[in-house]
């Protein structure tokens, strides 16, 4: 019973050390010169204190109550504007005019457009 699984472990063996071998026979590409003579005869970089970069790092960061302030106060001003824009204090020679451009879409979208009307409409600018 032994002697049945013996040949699977030793083939997965196998295969492993033949991969490892073929890992091992692989050519490294060239890096030992990848850094330019001007590159490595630069100074070394500064030292700094980490104290002025933590604080340049905080300063960064996002103030959630200001933002959400700010936020609502934009929102507010969006709606506000969405409402002036959406009919709120229309006159009545708007209201007409939106109803007849509405009926005409209507119309066209039933019968298609005719070329003349094509025409007509990338020649004139839209109002």
């Amino acid at each position: 019973m032994l002697y049945r699984f013996a040949p699977r472990s030793l083939s997965i063996v196998a295969l492993v050390l033949g991969g490892a071998l073929l890992a091992g026979c692989t050519q490294f590409p060239e890096l030992d010169r990848t850094i330019t003579p001007e590159k490595e005869a630069a100074d070394y970089p500064d030292l700094v204190p980490i104290d002025p970069l933590l604080a340049q790092a905080e300063a960064g960061r996002i103030d959630p109550a200001q933002t959400e302030a700010e936020l609502t106060g934009r929102a507010a001003g969006l709606q506000s504007r969405a409402n002036r824009i959406s009919g709120g204090g229309s006159s009545a020679a708007s209201a007409s005019r939106l109803a007849r451009l509405r009926a005409r879409a209507a119309e066209l979208r039933q019968a298609g457009l005719t070329p003349q009307e094509r025409k007509r409409l990338e020649e004139e600018p839209a109002e």
